[in-house]
């Protein structure tokens, strides 16, 4: 099983988990499970942790490397995550996969990213970077 030791965001908006083995069958979530804090892909683009005893999906990895165990640790790439994929900090902010034109964060009560800003769209400020000052539109 893969041993969650905490989430660590890259600027590529990217997390691991530790792990101790890989789990013996693909868990789905709300399946049953003995070992907290243990995460696992379900699907290359979906990861789950060991939570209250059950498995829940965690975030949803929908950049170009999914979700996938390098060693031992899961890792779930999410910088192609766009509206309405599952996020697992809350309040965390980003630039929308699609372009750039809105900046989205994660939903505390859905557990989703929403949109929380549209880039005016006129040529001085049409898309969303990151930059010292945090995510703004330029």
């Amino acid at each position: 099983m893969s041993r969650v030791s905490g989430f660590s965001f890259l600027v590529a908006f990217s997390f691991g988990l530790a792990c101790s083995m890989p789990p013996p069958v693909t868990p789905k979530p709300g399946d049953a499970c003995s070992q907290e804090n243990v995460g696992a892909c379900e699907t290359p683009t979906r990861l789950l942790a060991c939570q209250s005893q059950k498995w829940v999906v965690v975030s949803d990895c929908k950049g170009a490397e999914g979700c996938r165990r390098t060693g031992d640790t899961v890792d779930c790439d999410t910088r192609g995550n766009g509206v309405g994929d599952r996020c697992s900090t809350p309040g965390r902010v980003r630039c929308d996969p699609d372009g750039g034109v809105q900046i989205l964060r994660c939903n505390p009560d859905s557990g989703a990213l929403v949109v929380e800003f549209s880039c005016p769209a006129n040529p001085t400020q049409s898309r969303c970077v990151i930059g010292d000052a945090g995510l703004t539109c330029e």
